[in-house]
Parts: structure tokens; sequence; C-alpha cells
């Protein structure tokens, strides 16, 4: 059972995100790109802006764990910290236009996670981010901010306290490659083992072909 949800909001006007968008059998690179990346149906339009981190004079994007309560279950806190570094590790390999590097310094992080303890069904709150507060959390949630060049600003992840550890892996690569802008998972049996944009399955590890393909292709200035 997939636990995400993805929650757009621009900084000049708010928008409601589609969360998954339904197909079958496997898709063309065009139409898993503008899915993942503009919410399109395969062959439609776009229901969604492309948007992207633009980093000045090649500096990589940072992210960072936020102070976590001391009531957050310290196995499941360990198991995300080694999947972040992880996940880094594997986008860094993709995009080549962009770098992550994790930091400690919270206060200046581009990317923040917060850890909560709440489950899946819960409302997030006390976080410090308005546009979230009150928002049931499944297993995780992003938020992007982006400028009036459609570059994103900021983004925010947060993730609740009952993930099961042997998923932790594979929702964090999940939502660092959705707090990169490709925002939109997938609802097609074919991608369920394939990719890490299943809506349908928290299995995949590894970003899949397509996944790289997409992550790829949004960061080589082509739209």
């Amino acid at each position: 059972m997939k636990y995400l949800a993805a929650l757009l909001i621009a900084i000049a006007l708010p928008l409601s995100a589609q969360e998954f968008i339904a197909s079958n059998g496997p898709l063309t690179d065009d139409d898993f790109y503008n899915t993942v990346a503009c919410g399109a149906r395969p062959g439609g339009e776009c229901q969604a802006p492309y948007v992207r981190w633009v980093p000045q004079n090649g500096e990589a994007i940072t992210v960072a764990f936020q102070p976590v309560p001391a009531t957050y279950p310290a196995r499941l806190e360990r198991a995300l910290s080694f999947s972040l570094d992880r996940a880094i590790q594997q986008l860094n390999n993709t995009t080549g236009t962009i770098q992550l590097r994790r930091t400690y310094k919270s206060a200046s992080a581009d990317i923040s996670i917060y850890l909560q303890d709440i489950v899946a069904g819960d409302d997030i709150t006390g976080i410090g981010v308005h546009e979230l507060e009150g928002v049931p959390i499944g297993a995780a949630i992003v938020q992007v901010w982006w400028n009036n060049g459609l570059e994103i600003t900021e983004a925010v992840i947060v993730f609740a306290s009952d993930i099961p550890l042997d998923e932790a892996d594979s929702i964090m690569l999940e939502e660092l490659t959705q707090g990169l802008g490709l925002l939109t998972d997938i609802r097609n049996p074919f991608y369920n083992d394939r990719s890490i944009f299943s809506e349908d399955s928290n299995s995949v590890r590894k970003l899949g072909p397509q996944d790289r393909m997409a992550i790829a292709r949004h960061y080589s200035n082509s739209n």
C-alpha cells in the first residue's frame, strides 16, 4: 500500500497537486517524464508547471534533518539517516547538472527533513510550516516552493513514525526525488517493481531506468 502524498505550493499562488496519474502498461519516455514532472496523462497536457532547482554558481543543494523529537523511534531515525545518504548518492550519480549535499546546519538547508512522532492519518503540527499545519500525513509528505521563474527555492519533507524499517530506503528516495520537482506518482501495475514513482508500492530501493531518465531530463534544461 502506498502511503505517500505530495503537496504543491507556489510562492505566489497555491496549487493543488494531483497525487498520481493512472495508466496501464509500459509508458514511453515522453509520457513517463511528463507524468512525473508536470502531472500529464499519457499523451495529454501538463496539469502543473515544470519546476526545478537552479543552484547559483554550481553550489550543491543542501539537505538536513531538523532537530528530532526525543520520542521519535530511534531505530527508524537511524534507518532514515542511512537512507538519506544512500538516496543522495543515487541522485548525485543521475542528475549530472546538480548535486545534493547533506549538511548538519539545519537552519540553512535548502531541503529540510522533519521526523514527527505521529502515525499515518494524523495531522502534522508544530513544525513551523504554516502550509502543512493540520495536513494529514501518510508515511511522508513533501512540499516545495518556487519563484516566478519556476525555480524551486525551498522544500520540506515530513516523515511519520510508523514507517516499516524495510521501506525506509524506498520512501526516502522517492521523497527526495520529488523534492527535486518530480512531484507526481504513477498508478500502474507495470511500475510496481520498476519505479520509485509507483503509487502502490514501496518496494523499489534503487532508481529504475526511466526514473534515471526523468531526473536527467528534468535537469538537462530541455523544457
